[in-house]
């Protein structure tokens, strides 16, 4: 029996580099010392109100400053005061993806295809969705390297460390409780990834550290 093929969703080269460099351009990115993250979400109708840009872009700031917020089109003043609140960080993300959102109108999201992003900060509070098309002529410039954004990607790994050696006559003294201490010094271990070959190295349990050779 053949065994069936996994069936991925199909992406074209266009919205495949969109997406990789929306995402390279959004996580990572500082705005006013708050770091944000990225991440893409599924194709909505969406009622609700969003400001409007050209060529089919829009965005919807949902939290600045930890503050919840709602849009309300007949408000002007209000919506003008939330634009103002938001400057620093749509700044940021235009340099980012080489985008000018400058709104021209408030409404539904557009229907064109594309991609949803939402972007937040780590301490969520930042929060605004923003809406690309596919036909995006973004230059995205990649954000700085943030190590605080892989503090929960768990790699699982395995230590072999080889056990004690004991004569015949000496184990034979062991009885069910029996010690071996092993000494405060690092110990001889090998370092087992998932695929790759093994890393020869030295563990120290104490301080939970493992050197390579």
């Amino acid at each position: 029996m053949t065994p069936e093929p996994p069936r991925f969703p199909a992406l074209g080269a266009e919205e495949a580099h969109l997406r990789q460099s929306l995402l390279g351009a959004l996580c990572g990115l500082s705005v006013d010392d708050q770091l944000l993250r990225a991440q893409l979400l599924p194709r909505d109708a969406d009622a609700a109100a969003w400001f409007r840009c050209a060529d089919a872009i829009a965005f919807r700031p949902l939290r600045i400053g930890g503050r919840a917020l709602s849009m309300d089109a007949s408000d002007g003043p209000a919506m003008a005061a939330l634009l103002d609140a938001a400057d620093d960080l749509l700044s940021a993300i235009e340099a980012a993806i080489g985008l000018t959102l400058d709104p021209i109108d408030i409404g539904p999201c557009p229907d064109a295809a594309g991609l949803t992003v939402r972007i937040e900060s780590l301490d969520q509070k930042i929060l605004l969705l923003l809406s690309v098309p596919l036909d995006a002529a973004i230059l995205a410039q990649p954000a700085p390297l943030a190590p605080s954004l892989l503090d929960h990607i768990a790699l699982p790994v395995g230590i072999a460390v080889a056990g004690p050696r004991l004569s015949p006559a000496d184990a034979a003294t062991l009885a069910p409780g029996d010690l071996l201490l092993i000494g405060p010094a690092p110990i001889a271990a090998t370092l087992r990834l998932p695929h790759g070959d093994a890393i020869p190295g030295r563990l120290d349990p104490a301080a939970r550290c493992f050197r390579p050779h």
